[in-house]
């Protein structure tokens, strides 16, 4: 049997590490290496994780430093695995990935937000896409030659119903095989992946994963308040700060979950509940003695880049404008943000 092509776009923490996992399971993995593409060619990455171990100068199967170069390498992969920010209002998904369109009929995006599918069905009709909330504390450092990796890695993974098809559509056989078979190399590789039945759409977004409501949670709630604060997850956990911090962070996630009201999610969909979880959660990680991690839209934010507030905030705001449902909190989130984030990218057009 052959090893399964995979091409992984976004070599930050997020794709060095899932890169690591899938050639560990066998695969031989394409790696688009943009911005660090010199420093993978001289001399690989350092990589020094709690779950994982410790491996000098790692590098994939194959480095390039384009999704052309990439889509020019092999005539067809199994996988295109997605684990660059998505980042709508600088360039979509089917902008970035170009050529590579045509390179798979599977494509896996490991990213935050709340509709981040939707312009892919529509360029590639037909396509599995699956999507995945990703729970890692990773960080790369000494620019780009080392990932510090924690104890934290798992993956809730499932597959999007076809664009316009009835959320309760059965899953094709093709969903199905592709998407067991990526969860199956992720557990080969020593990874932590959780398969479920499907990934939500158009309302059900707000629910994520039908087995995993945490992720829009713990995005909407405490990536938003660490970065408007610009503190660490322990900065906001600890004690005494989590008594007037808790309060914020509760209230942008019972917005959230307002919205999903408005949507049709009751109770038995989108249990109230699930804020306390997510709450308890995240407290039990860095409440007390964790590390001193920092939300990826914060150290977006910190380097004056493009932040991910149009899929993590922006997307629920459209939501609750569509049925009335009043979202103050996150409004005023949004329009702080926004102010940032039109500047980042004003920023980052002219350094291109």
């Amino acid at each position: 049997m052959s090893s399964p092509k995979i091409c992984v776009v976004g070599f930050g923490a997020l794709g060095t590490i899932y890169s690591f996992i899938l050639e560990k399971a066998g695969a031989q993995v394409t790696a688009v290496c943009r911005s660090n593409y010199a420093s993978m060619q001289e001399h690989g990455i350092d990589i020094q994780s709690q779950k994982l171990g410790v491996y000098l100068g790692w590098r994939p199967h194959r480095v390039e430093d384009s999704v052309d170069s990439a889509a020019n390498a092999e005539d067809s992969y199994d996988y295109i695995v997605c684990t660059f920010k998505c980042l709508p209002d600088v360039v979509t998904t089917p902008q970035l990935l170009g050529p590579l369109l045509t390179r798979s009929r599977n494509f896996v995006l490991i990213q935050n937000g709340i509709g981040i599918e939707l312009d892919l069905q529509a360029a590639v009709p037909g396509a599995v896409v699956m999507s995945g909330c990703a729970w890692i504390d990773a960080t790369v450092v000494d620019h780009g030659r080392t990932l510090r990796h924690g104890p934290i890695e798992k993956l809730d993974v499932g597959v999007h119903p076809p664009l316009g098809a009835p959320l309760d559509a059965p899953q094709s056989t093709e969903s199905h095989t592709a998407l067991t078979a990526f969860v199956d190399l992720l557990k080969t590789g020593g990874g932590t992946p959780e398969q479920v039945l499907r990934t939500g759409q158009n309302a059900h977004d707000l629910n994520s994963l039908d087995d995993d409501v945490l992720c829009p949670y713990r995005n909407a709630g405490f990536s938003t308040f660490a970065t408007l604060g610009n503190a660490t997850l322990p900065d906001i956990c600890h004690e005494p700060a989590r008594s007037y911090t808790m309060p914020i962070v509760r209230g942008f996630m019972e917005e959230v979950v307002s919205v999903a009201r408005g949507l049709g999610l009751d109770e038995s969909v989108l249990p109230a509940a699930s804020i306390d979880e997510a709450i308890d959660l995240t407290l039990s990680e860095y409440g007390v003695a964790g590390p001193a991690y920092k939300a990826s839209m914060l150290v977006d934010f910190l380097a004056e880049r493009p932040m991910e507030i149009e899929v993590i905030i922006g997307g629920i705001l459209r939501y609750a404008a569509a049925k009335q449902v009043s979202t103050p909190r996150l409004g005023t989130a949004y329009a702080l943000l926004k102010v940032h984030q039109t500047r980042f990218i004003a920023k980052s057009k002219n350094r291109a």
